[in-house]
């Protein structure tokens, strides 16, 4: 059962990264940093309760993996990244994300949660942090929409 849902909520996450804007995704330093925001509705109810996210047509979800390049474009998780993520908003407003870390058998997401209004505008500010590596920072904005949970 618990093997559904990890399957799941990764092919869910890797449709939601194949359909958004282009590639979302950043290269330093032989690293990627692949970033998401979404709506939390678009989650099931059974793979938010499963990993304790909150569904709202108000709450987007934020996912972030860090992935070291290999040769032959393979791409494997790095285990000791740390990620902190700072939002902000249009008019200067800004908070810190919590983020939480989830393993799975390949992979190694790290997930937070914020609230929005409609339409809004939000900045997510991303510090990662690998040990004996420089910290790369980098941003991205996303316009998100209410909708019915």
């Amino acid at each position: 059962m618990l093997f559904r849902y990890t399957t799941t909520l990764m092919l869910g996450l890797a449709l939601l990264f194949s359909t958004a804007q282009a590639d979302q995704k950043v290269t330093f330093n032989g690293y990627e940093l692949h970033y998401i925001a979404f709506n939390s509705t678009m989650l099931t109810p059974e793979i938010a309760g499963q990993y304790g996210l909150t569904r709202s047509g108000q709450r987007a979800i934020v996912n972030l993996s860090v992935l070291e390049q290999r040769r032959n474009d393979v791409a494997v998780p790095v285990p000791n990244a740390e990620v902190s993520v700072r939002v902000r908003n249009l008019l200067g407003q800004s908070n810190r994300l919590e983020m939480r870390v989830i393993e799975e058998q390949n992979a190694r997401y790290f997930i937070g949660s914020v609230p929005f209004d409609d339409r809004e505008v939000l900045w997510f500010d991303i510090e990662v942090s690998i040990p004996g590596e420089r910290d790369f920072e980098y941003s991205f904005s996303q316009e998100l929409w209410e909708e019915d949970a």
